[in-house]
């Protein structure tokens, strides 16, 4: 009697272990032997740590974690208590929102967004065509990236959504519709018109309609976390890679919150994955109409020619619209989440480091399936490549202000081979790749990652209008001054002529002092005014990039100091040529000149 009391209470223990909706580490199946192998090549390496879980059926079949949450410390990673931020999965929770408010009639996902906003609200439009909920779900609104004032630096004062999105505009650049610029404003607008619509704060209405229904209460919504107690003590450490070495990354405290600030448990994350992974015949908790979670994930734009397509904002897994999800990338975190109704499947893959490929080289292990790939297009005749040849901008770039500069770090060149292959160049990145031409203006490189084995580009009377690279973001061609030569130029005028008044100036001193000459006070104002603008400018993208985030009061600053020297400089430069009329007064002009039109260029002398 008691062996069989015995052999029950172990079946018990067993069966309990096995239904156990929390995570069971290292338990896996067939997933395993990929994720450890892609685990060896970076955890350690690049990667400080990691959480892979994989959920079937509403069933965990994998939980994983590698590596170190706080490598300071060597605390590990624990699935069951840590805390990532979540970055742009935020916005996943936003077009759920959407598409509640549009079950119960109440939001027209294709009525002008202007209809739910305040009168005027919209400063920057330049298109006739409105800008409806779709556009702002596809990231196909037209709006340049908006990089001003992007984060809370300081202080915990946090500003309401009105006040944010209308401190800093960005400026409408695309037609609506005809170019995927992805903007975290836009998506930040989008939660606005929930906040409109339901009569609602944006955080309080995901609490009530999405986390609480799903239970999720190791969530938080807004920039600085505090509704949830103790989640920042449970919060594994961000970290950015660079030089062989990690450095420690401040947390993220995302001023347009929707877009990108939540943090929460990755036992929350799945709770809302495994929701959504539901099939379709299944009921929802977040939706009453069968029909409308299947509308979500109903692809509603793809870019020319592109493996990858959107689906009511959610992405698209290369080449198998079955599989969608998102990405989320802050200063110190990676994270992925991947669905699959089909299949019921979920995979989540979070770590805390800045840039990786760790996340795309595990769902290349799991979800990757090369036939996808192929090309159903039929083979078009040879096309001729020169036309393709040039740089091209990533759409998602400020246009207008210095922030211009995060999009130019990001550009590709294109050339032509003479076999008919395109080379495809970062000039200021470190990527070269040779894509073969497929047919109807579609190039594949069977040897690039999955997310970059296809280009296309949209050639209309005779132009490319845009080229598709990486998960559907959009490039277009840049004019002459804006590409590489340009780029370039601009920056080496800027930095040649801070030098090369640097010099004089110390030269000058040097041999005034020496010699005891008289002092030539207009040439004195020419060298001091290319200085000073040279330093200000040099000084504000030093800072700018360490805390990614063009701060606002700093570039009006660095504008204003910018146009007196301008003006101190040409009156003093113009003074000396008129009284003086020798070869130097004007030398010192022109360079001063040069000097003034490439900050001009760069954006240091253009309010925000």
């Amino acid at each position: 009697m008691k062996k069989l009391c015995v052999l029950f209470l172990c079946f018990i223990i067993i069966f309990a272990a096995y239904s156990d909706p929390s995570f069971a580490e290292e338990r896996c199946t067939n997933y395993d032997s990929a994720i450890d192998r892609v685990a060896e090549k970076y955890i350690g390496k690049s990667v400080p740590g990691a959480c892979v879980v994989i959920s079937e059926h509403n069933k965990i079949v994998c939980a994983k974690t590698y590596g170190y949450a706080d490598l300071e410390k060597k605390k590990r990673m624990d699935l069951k208590k840590m805390v990532f931020e979540w970055g742009s999965i935020s916005k996943t929770f936003i077009w759920v929102s959407v598409m509640q408010l549009a079950e119960q009639g109440k939001l027209d996902l294709n009525a002008d967004v202007r209809t739910y906003l305040p009168k005027g609200f919209l400063k920057n439009l330049n298109y006739d065509k409105p800008v409806t909920m779709l556009h702002l779900m596809n990231h196909t609104a037209g709006f340049e990236e908006q990089l001003t004032d992007l984060r809370y630096l300081s202080g915990n004062k946090e500003y309401t959504l009105a006040e944010v999105l209308s401190s800093h505009q960005p400026e409408q650049v695309f037609a609506p519709g005809k170019i995927s610029a992805y903007s975290n404003w836009s998506a930040a607008l989008a939660a606005f018109v929930v906040e409109r619509v339901s009569g609602q704060d944006y955080k309080e209405y995901v609490k009530e309609h999405i986390l609480r229904p799903l239970n999720m209460k190791h969530t938080s919504m807004g920039p600085f976390w505090n509704d949830i107690p103790n989640l920042a003590k449970e919060k594994s450490k961000g970290y950015s890679f660079s030089g062989n070495k990690f450095k420690r990354e401040d947390a993220m405290h995302l001023r347009m919150y929707p877009a990108g600030a939540m943090n929460g448990s990755v036992n929350d994350l799945l709770h809302y994955a495994q929701e959504l992974a539901k099939g379709y015949e299944k009921g929802s908790i977040l939706f009453h109409d069968l029909h409308t979670k299947k509308e979500m994930f109903t692809e509603t734009y793809r870019s020319y020619g592109s493996d990858v397509g959107l689906s009511h904002g959610f992405w698209q897994y290369i080449g198998n619209s079955g599989i969608l999800g998102h990405e989320g990338g802050t200063y110190g975190f990676k994270t992925q989440v991947w669905i699959e109704p089909e299949k019921e499947r979920v995979i989540l893959i979070l770590t805390n480091v800045m840039e990786t490929e760790f996340c795309s080289d595990i769902m290349k292990a799991v979800a990757y399936k090369t036939h996808n790939n192929k090309r159903s297009i039929k083979k078009s005749p040879v096309i001729d490549v020169k036309l393709l040849e040039g740089d091209y901008l990533p759409a998602r770039s400020a246009w207008k202000n210095v922030g211009k500069i995060q999009g130019r770090k990001e550009m590709i060149s294109v050339s032509a081979e003479k076999d008919g292959r395109l080379c495809l160049n970062m000039p200021f990145g470190n990527k070269k790749m040779y894509y073969k031409h497929t047919g109807a203006n579609i190039f594949v490189f069977e040897g690039a990652s999955p997310e970059e084995k296809v280009i296309a580009f949209d050639v209309k009377n005779g132009k490319v209008s845009s080229m598709s690279f990486r998960l559907a973001h959009d490039y277009v061609p840049a004019k002459k001054t804006q590409g590489k030569i340009g780029s370039i130029a601009g920056l080496m005028t800027y930095m040649l002529g801070l030098m090369l008044f640097l010099i004089y100036l110390i030269t000058k001193i040097f041999v005034t002092l020496r010699r005891k000459e008289k002092w030539e006070w207009n040439h004195f104002f020419v060298a001091v005014s290319g200085i000073i603008l040279g330093i200000s400018g040099i000084a504000g993208m030093i800072h700018w990039f360490s805390v990614y985030s063009v701060v606002s009061y700093e570039l009006i600053a660095i504008v204003i100091i910018g146009w007196i020297c301008a003006l101190t400089g040409i009156v003093s430069g113009i003074y000396g040529c008129v009284k003086k009329k020798n070869l130097k007064s004007s030398l010192l002009l022109l360079l001063f000149i040069a000097q003034i039109s490439a900050a001009y260029y760069l954006g240091f002398l253009t309010m925000i």
